[in-house]
């Protein structure tokens, strides 16, 4: 099947009012304050979370059982995800990632979407033609993506359990802004490397050194990975392509010699020296203190 190509990646993107209807029903709050929390969140992007946060009374920057049920029961990852979404860093990272798998593969690819939250990324996958799989923990997020999907008309298969996800089953994994959250990133990205086929390709951008009041669940024990290449590496992965900052990357499994091929050109090689940028992450977040700011610059209303 030919890959389609996509000009106007807002197609995806529903309307505020559209945006409103469904965390309405999803979570019972009135209108009013569901606009509310909205324009809170874009003038103050992660205030919602870190307020939520705040209320379990839960130490942040660290792992524990009651994080996990954070991610389950609370509502104010929609806000957060509806805002991140229609950044203009997000939108350009989502093309990117359409337009490298065009590019590598001309044809249908099975694709694993691993903690897409609200589902725009799988939706957008599944428009230009792959077979995509979204995972996520059941929640609000969830099942504000399945809103998505059905929206979109695209048929996307859902997990929620990943002992439901086959062994050496996908030509690529997408797994966006979620090792820095998760307790253990080598064991993830283990099991990752096992969904892939040989020669398949996991895209992952994953900003361990953002230590940030308004990031209370990305984990501090986190920041020794970034940077870090031998993360992946020592599961068979190999870098292949990226973009400059590492929004995202893209690993691909050994059986393929393509990786080797790649492996020592002049784009592969400033990579690598982003890499030893991103690993002052693990020792303070001051060479980074402009990230906030640049990523609020690029949010988007609903009008623009």
């Amino acid at each position: 099947m030919e890959i389609k190509q996509l000009s106007t990646p807002s197609e995806q993107l529903p309307d505020q009012e559209k945006i409103v209807s469904w965390i309405v029903e999803l979570t019972g709050q009135p209108q009013t304050s569901v606009r509310s929390r909205l324009r809170e969140e874009f003038d103050n992007p992660g205030t919602n979370v870190a307020r939520a946060f705040r209320e379990t009374g839960l130490e942040p920057y660290v792992w524990n059982d009651g994080l996990a049920r954070f991610y389950e029961q609370t509502d104010a990852f929609l806000y957060e995800l509806v805002i991140w979404n229609r950044n203009k860093l997000k939108r350009r990272m989502r093309r990117w990632v359409a337009k490298h798998l065009a590019n590598s593969e001309k044809r249908t690819l099975d694709v694993l979407s691993i903690g897409d939250g609200l589902g725009f990324d799988s939706a957008y996958l599944a428009r230009v033609g792959h077979r995509v799989t979204y995972f996520e923990v059941p929640g609000y997020t969830e099942s504000f993506a399945r809103k998505v999907f059905a929206e979109c008309g695209q048929d996307v298969t859902v997990l929620t359990d990943e002992s439901g996800i086959p062994l050496g089953a996908y030509d690529a994994v997408v797994c966006l802004d979620v090792l820095e959250h998760v307790p253990d990133p080598p064991r993830f990205v283990e099991v990752i490397a096992g969904y892939l086929r040989p020669g398949g390709r996991l895209i992952v951008h994953a900003p361990f050194y953002m230590i940030h009041p308004s990031n209370p669940t990305h984990l501090k024990a986190n920041r020794r990975y970034s940077g870090s290449l031998s993360l992946y590496e020592k599961y068979n992965l190999r870098l292949v392509d990226g973009e400059p900052g590492w929004n995202p990357i893209v690993l691909q499994k050994a059986g393929s010699g393509s990786a080797s091929r790649l492996r020592f050109t002049p784009k592969l090689l400033g990579l690598r020296l982003t890499g030893c940028y991103l690993a002052l992450g693990r020792f303070s977040t001051l060479p980074f203190w402009w990230v906030d700011f640049y990523r609020r610059k690029h949010n988007r209303w609903f009008e623009e």
